[in-house]
């Protein structure tokens, strides 16, 4: 199997998803666009996976194709890991949630009712299941090969950076990140989320499946809760909440982690 250059595919990858947030970025700026590049914003969630089937064809044909996106079908593992995987993201912005609104003393936004928060923590996690792509790279292709000469935790710092800057040109919207939370807060989330997901990867024996869906589930469900400060009224005593339990997850999975001197075979 020929090796994938990492660098060229991080670059890439880079640039494809860049271009689809251009758009967005221009006109949030009052920049004019002509209406066709509003189109290239699909760019941005799929610049991943467009990256990774250019290389991995490139470098391994059809046979490195079917044996990636094989791993998207690799179910088996410990039920305990799948409970956390998928569970995890739901229970967390629901803990999130109350705890932020009753700390802030803010009442619990009526929009925010059982059925809504269901209904679209479901909707919002499935579609971005199918159109955002990144875990498929950051951790199917780049933290896999940090693993094979990196330990665990070592692995996890090395993508930190990288992941953090894929995500940069986000928050050079007028206004900041659409969502609502500053630099700080995201840097939190991504420093934890990548101890998270490269746990649940070598736990679940690499699949793509869990480490996919439980990325998105967060995302889905970080939305339909009362978390975003730009659905509550900027208030950040939710997503503050949010973090702290992460960090707090990530010390755990650190320290339960720090014997392995070179990642899990």
């Amino acid at each position: 199997m020929k090796e994938i250059n990492l660098k060229k595919l991080i670059i890439t990858v880079f640039i494809i998803s860049w271009i689809g947030v251009l758009p967005g970025l221009l006109i949030s700026h009052g920049v004019e666009i002509p209406g066709v590049l509003g189109g290239f914003e699909i760019f941005m969630t799929l610049g991943p996976i467009l990256g990774a089937f250019f290389f991995i064809y490139k470098a391994n044909g059809r046979q490195g194709l079917k044996s990636f996106f094989g791993r998207l079908f690799r179910f088996k593992a410990a039920i305990s890991i799948i409970l956390f995987a998928l569970l995890f993201p739901i229970l967390l912005s629901l803990v999130s949630s109350v705890i932020g609104m009753n700390i802030s003393q803010n009442a619990w936004p009526e929009e925010f009712t059982v059925s809504n928060i269901i209904l679209n923590g479901l909707i919002v996690s499935c579609v971005y299941l199918f159109i955002n792509t990144e875990e498929l790279v950051w951790r199917g292709i780049v933290f896999e090969k940090l693993l094979q000469s990196y330990s665990f935790i070592k692995s996890c710092l090395i993508i930190i950076p990288i992941w953090w800057l894929f995500h940069m040109p986000l928050f050079l919207f007028a206004g900041g990140h659409q969502a609502g939370y500053g630099l700080l807060e995201f840097t939190f989330i991504v420093i934890a989320q990548s101890f998270v997901l490269g746990w649940i990867y070598v736990k679940t024996n690499r699949s793509l499946f869990y480490i996919h869906a439980h990325h998105q589930l967060l995302n889905g469900f970080g939305q339909a809760f009362p978390i975003f400060p730009v659905f509550i009224g900027g208030n950040k005593y939710p997503i503050w909440t949010f973090c702290f339990i992460l960090i707090l997850t990530t010390i755990w999975i650190f320290w339960s982690m720090r014997n392995n001197n070179r990642g899990i075979s």
